[in-house]
């Protein structure tokens, strides 16, 4: 009966580790909706103290929203050597706290109901950082959302002690007409490719005569040893780069700037 009694109980705590290590369970975003609740509250992920070289970022194309359009956001960690195993949860919410609809979670990201989380293999830490990406629905916008990130950081343990919880928030807000970058002039000229890129990566147009990258974290990436300009197109040498999410710039004679996102894998 021992022996059986101990077979049990090891079966028990290895589904709850399990399981839990495959997305954290829904209304722990720290969201106004969810009355900043998140998994050090709710499922006692705690214990640990934050270091205070965590870098937590909330990136978009554009700061304003569009309806029709769907908002890419990209959540990017770095640990600065804290954690190599980090989890999240997202949401979405207008002012009232009302969730909108995400979808289209990038590799190590899923979707529970309209949450975002990550998966059982999404949470490796690479290079000292690790984002996901996910779609907001743009069919109808309202005045405001704000994206919120509850991010935990763990110990490597295998239990939930010694973790600690981080949260963050980004706020986007409507604005009239169509962004410029979403024009049709922008959408037929502009061409980067190839997305994703592994070597090269070449961004063309007419009047394009500056290109930027910054990482989804908003750091710069210093590419002007790397860059070859000729013919209207501007390649850049991506090789020794980390693998991962980019937002690159185009900058026009008039100082117009028109944004990609870019995957280098």
């Amino acid at each position: 009966m021992k022996k059986m009694f101990l077979l049990l109980a090891f079966l028990g705590v290895s589904t709850y580790s399990y399981t839990y290590s495959g997305g954290s369970p829904s209304g722990n975003s720290g969201s106004l909706g969810d009355n900043g609740s998140t998994c050090a509250s709710a499922y006692c992920h705690g214990g640990g103290s934050p270091t205070g070289n965590e870098l937590i970022s909330i990136t978009a194309p554009t700061d304003s929203m569009y309806d029709g359009n769907d908002i890419t956001i990209a959540l990017g960690v770095k640990p600065n050597g804290s954690s190599t195993k980090v989890g999240f949860m997202a949401s979405v919410e207008d002012a009232s706290g009302n969730q909108l609809a995400t979808s289209s979670p990038g590799t190590g990201a899923k979707n529970v109901g309209d949450y975002i989380t990550h998966t059982s293999s999404g949470t490796s830490v690479s290079n000292d950082s690790i984002f996901w990406t996910f779609n907001v629905d743009g069919t109808t916008f309202p005045d405001s959302i704000t994206v919120y990130a509850a991010v935990n950081f763990t110990n490597g343990n295998g239990q939930t002690s010694g973790d600690y919880v981080l949260t963050t928030s980004k706020s986007l807000y409507k604005g009239g007409g169509m962004p410029f970058e979403l024009t049709e002039s922008a959408v037929s000229t502009l061409m980067v490719g190839p997305n994703p890129a592994r070597d090269r990566l070449t961004v063309s147009g007419p009047d394009v005569v500056e290109v930027r990258l910054y990482n989804t974290l908003g750091r710069f990436i210093d590419m002007d040893e790397s860059a070859i300009v000729q013919d209207n197109a501007i390649e850049l040498e991506v090789s020794s780069l980390p693998r991962g999410a980019y937002i690159l710039h185009a900058v026009n004679s008039s100082g117009e700037v028109q944004m990609k996102h870019v995957l280098l894998q």
